[in-house]
């Protein structure tokens, strides 16, 4: 594993064609630990990020049995912006037969021949990157667990003098250089963390023709775009290593408080695995052109996902109800009077705290327009 402090003082932000699309969340208020290549170092490869199928249903399903993805946002630096390099980006499904890795024979080219960053010096780009062809390398067929692979291929370069790397969240301190990490509920293992593993880590490297292996504990900043409302399950933590989760969210983050990261934010510690800590959670969601003032209800259920079953089945709208039907509760219903955005906190009662040890919750939410469609958000299970 090689890691380097994100040095960039220079973040772009690159305008590309998009479509009707909401971004699901995976990044909101998720902060930057440091710039990686993964285990993949002066050699070329790819480094990738897992979207765990146990952690997040009902997104990109506009095609049935596939997860389609309408863009992709993340951030590429070069350490050597003179020297120029060009990527692609991969999607892969899970190995049915090997659960936790993807399957290198199944995988498509979501965009070929990337430009990275340019210039002099050390270099960051906030990309977002739509599909060249819409249609053509977007989807990925559902199997086994679920999990889709968000990958980056890149050149061989000299490491870390030169070469693209993209930036990660960072599940624990390699070092006391390391200043902004996020520390996960014990779900993902103490700190500091055993060896990479898909139990415990969502970041991957692969070197061709060698074995594809886990980091250390992180996962890729990215954000995926679907067709439908976006929405996903933060945590909200006391960390000063990570006070993007922090409630309330500091200047510059929120508007809602919580990490939709993969490490507390599918992981919180609510039961002070780590001293100190007192996670709640909170269920965002998104619609463009939602306004304020529509009616949002959030729901709850325990346990895993239900089947994924298309709105429109129930009711004129869009999205996937995938909650058990039956056994799903209302948590709370709220007007929004933020822009196109809502969210509802829980809290959890000290005395509670002790009860919530291992406990997977499920949340979605919906809204409901001036025509009385029905707009539902992802899934997101979270476990203490």
């Amino acid at each position: 594993m090689q890691t380097k402090l994100l040095q960039a003082a220079i973040i772009a932000a690159i305008t590309v064609p998009c479509f009707a699309q909401d971004w699901i969340g995976l990044n909101y208020n998720a902060a930057t630990g440091a710039t990686s290549r993964g285990a993949v170092g002066i050699n070329a490869g790819e480094v990738m990020t897992r979207i765990d199928g146990e952690e997040l249903a009902g997104w990109g399903a506009q095609t049935p049995g596939f997860r389609t993805v309408t863009s992709l946002f993340y951030v590429v630096q070069d350490q050597n912006a003179a020297t120029p390099e060009n990527y692609d980006i991969k999607l892969y499904p899970e190995d049915p037969l090997n659960p936790g890795f993807p399957q290198l024979t199944a995988g498509v080219v979501y965009r070929a021949g990337i430009a990275g960053p340019t210039g002099t010096g050390i270099v960051a780009l906030a990309m977002t990157v739509p599909p060249a062809t819409p249609g053509v390398g977007d989807s990925v067929p559902i199997q086994g667990g679920g999990d889709v692979f968000v990958s980056f291929a890149v050149p061989a370069a000299g490491w870390s003098a030169d070469g693209l790397s993209f930036h990660i969240v960072l599940g624990y301190a390699p070092s006391a250089s390391f200043t902004v990490y996020d520390i996960p509920g014990l779900a993902q293992g103490p700190t500091p963390p055993p060896a990479g593993a898909p139990w415990n880590s969502h970041g991957l490297s692969f070197i061709p023709p060698a074995a594809i292996s886990y980091s250390g504990r992180r996962n890729i900043n990215i954000d995926v775009a679907h067709t439908t409302s976006g929405g996903r399950a933060l945590a909200i933590t006391n960390q000063t290593s990570y006070v993007a989760s922090n409630n309330p969210p500091p200047a510059g983050w929120g508007p809602a408080p919580g990490t939709g990261d993969m490490l507390s934010g599918v992981n919180p510690d609510a039961v002070g695995g780590n001293p100190g800590r007192v996670d709640d959670m909170t269920m965002e969601y998104y619609r463009t052109g939602m306004g304020t003032g529509a009616l949002v209800v959030f729901l709850y259920d325990l346990g895993s996902f239900g089947p994924e079953v298309p709105v429109s089945f129930f009711t004129p709208g869009t999205g996937m109800l995938c909650l058990n039907l039956l056994s799903m509760q209302t948590l709370g219903v709220v007007i929004n009077t933020t822009l196109d955005e809502a969210w509802l906190v829980t809290s959890f009662p000290a005395p509670a705290r002790p009860l919530l040890a291992g406990l997977p919750v499920t949340q979605q939410a919906a809204s409901l327009d001036a025509t009385g469609q029905v707009h539902a958000s992802p899934c997101s299970r979270q476990v203490f």
